[in-house]
């Protein structure tokens, strides 16, 4: 009779993994300050948080008390909280942060946005010295809290002067395409020839007008980033902040980081070359759809064959005017599908029987939803990506930021039909919504195009947090790109180029004289001759 107990091999299994995690993962403190808290840019800073939650960090995100509600979301209960407060009413803050949608149907040029950003920039710059100077309570829990790094918003300078006052390494992160522009920036190599900037909405092959077009949107950016940051600059001076840190904000955003985070993926956007430092996360917020509330998984499903439309503004264009949305709910009422439309208000005009608004609907679930047929917004990059991913066509109607270059791409693909926003009429908008249900070639490209965004072999999130992780750990100048330590001469071999010609210069006058001395010589040689047979 054998007495031995059977052996069980589960607890042993669950002990080594419990082992190899804590093994592979120390856990970091993380800073997260993506804006104040407000729109897309916050979404992608907190997905990213989640993410390095999952790899066994403490992160914390930075909000302003006009957002606090964020740290309400029961979604986010594994994040940190910490909330600063504005010395003005939040009321303010709101109403500066809600002039994108006052403005968002203007036409979007490069002076449209250097007014947008200009409006934007002192009032962000009082953000930064109510943050960094008005708030000791904040700042005291932020200075003790250990921060292994600050992962800040390239929109908002002030979250750089933080991690630099933090004495912590920083990550750059793009919510939209790393722009040429911005590419220019920080060093990255940028071929203006086939790598369209922003605003222009070209694609390659660009005509030769197009590239002009090209290199001077880009240089305008560049000059323009100057002038925006220039009241920060002041600020830092007046703060003191990390004086032993030469250099403007300019050149600080090219130096100081360790990694750069973009939300583009090769599937949508134009192939460019990146340095290692740059981290492609494109659609991350994109996501195995949800089971969606039990109010909108029975209207979803009460849609039959015909499916539903979803139409948003996205975040930041909640106030745009009713006359301009009056044509959506006239050409709704004429389709077969049902539509969800997320509406903060309720609007003047009476809407259609098949149409049901929301103030807030979860996008990335209703896109998986096997019902849905047609997405119809404003051309985010967060939206875009979330459609590819679950193989849903567009309608896009571009009203500001990337959302322009973003549809542009997408049209190039055939995923989408584009609308200007200036033309927006019901005939265009019924038109573009027929082609797009009525022709299978998109719902067909659409798939295929979700293939290919999802044949990667991590998702952009876990890459996201690897990279973070892998930087706290040894740190990013293996990465870091040589050019930042040559000047402007150095970078574009310009003394190279000086010397080379002025040796081709020299080799070309050594040749003449060698010449001109051979000619006088023979010259000689036969003046002689003739003299001797004379």
């Amino acid at each position: 009779m054998d007495l031995r107990r059977p052996y069980n091999a589960v607890p042993l299994v669950r002990l080594c993994v419990v082992f190899s995690l804590v093994a592979a993962t120390v856990a970091e403190n993380v800073l997260i300050s993506c804006t104040v808290g407000e729109g897309s840019h916050y979404f992608v800073g907190k997905t990213i948080g989640h993410y390095l939650v999952k790899r066994g960090h403490n992160v914390t995100m930075l909000l302003s008390n006009a957002y606090a509600h964020r740290a309400e979301n029961p979604d986010d209960k594994d994040l940190n909280f910490v909330i600063f407060n504005h010395s003005g009413p939040v009321e303010e803050v709101l109403e500066r942060h809600g002039a994108f949608s006052k403005m968002a149907l203007e036409t979007f040029d490069f002076w449209f946005l250097y007014k947008v950003i200009t409006s934007q920039t002192q009032g962000n710059v009082n953000d930064c010295e109510d943050l960094l100077a008005r708030n000791p309570d904040v700042m005291r829990r932020l200075e003790h809290g250990n921060f292994s790094v600050v992962i800040f918003d390239h929109i908002w300078p002030c979250s750089l002067f933080l991690a630099m006052k933090l004495k912590t390494q920083a990550v750059m992160s793009s919510p939209m395409a790393v722009v040429t522009a911005l590419s220019t920036a920080i060093g990255n190599p940028v071929n203006l020839a086939i790598s369209p900037e922003l605003l222009t909405g070209l694609n390659p092959p660009m005509t030769f007008f197009e590239r002009v077009t090209n290199v001077l949107t880009n240089r305008a950016f560049l000059m323009t980033t100057y002038v925006i940051n220039s009241p920060f600059n002041e600020l830092r001076h007046r703060l003191n902040i990390r004086p032993d840190i030469p250099g403007t904000i300019n050149h600080l955003v090219a130096s100081y980081p360790s990694l750069y985070l973009t939300n583009i993926d090769f599937s949508m956007e134009i192939p460019t070359a990146f340095f290692p430092n740059v981290i492609t996360i494109g659609g991350i917020t994109a996501r195995p759809a949800a089971a969606l509330p039990q109010e909108l998984e029975d209207f979803m499903e009460s849609s039959g064959d015909d499916g539903v439309i979803l139409f948003t503004l996205g975040t930041y264009f909640h106030q745009v005017r009713s006359d301009w949305l009056a044509p959506f709910a006239e050409v709704f009422g004429k389709l077969k599908q049902k539509v969800l439309w997320q509406m903060k208000s309720t609007p003047p005009f009476k809407l259609p029987s098949n149409v049901k608004t929301l103030p807030w609907l979860p996008q990335n679930d209703i896109l998986g939803h096997p019902k849905t047929r047609l997405f119809v917004f404003h051309g985010g990059n967060n939206g875009f990506y979330e459609a590819q991913y679950h193989g849903v066509p567009v309608v896009a109607i571009p009203l500001s930021g990337d959302g322009t270059d973003m549809a542009a791409r997408a049209a190039l693909r055939q995923l989408a039909v584009v609308i200007d926003k200036t033309m927006v009429t019901a005939d265009r908008l019924h038109a573009a919504i027929e082609t797009v249900l009525n022709n299978d070639s998109y719902a067909r490209i659409a798939q295929r195009q979700s293939g290919i965004l999802r044949s990667r072999p991590m998702h952009p999130g876990d890459r996201a947090a690897f990279w973070v992780s892998h930087v706290m750990e040894h740190g990013g100048d293996h990465m870091r790109n040589p050019s930042l330590e040559l000047n402007f001469i150095q970078r574009n071999l310009l003394d190279v180029i000086a010397f080379l010609l002025a040796v081709a210069v020299l080799l070309v006058m050594a040749l003449l004289a060698c010449c001109r001395c051979v000619f006088r010589c023979c010259n000689r040689v036969c003046r002689g001759d003739k003299e001797k047979r004379d």
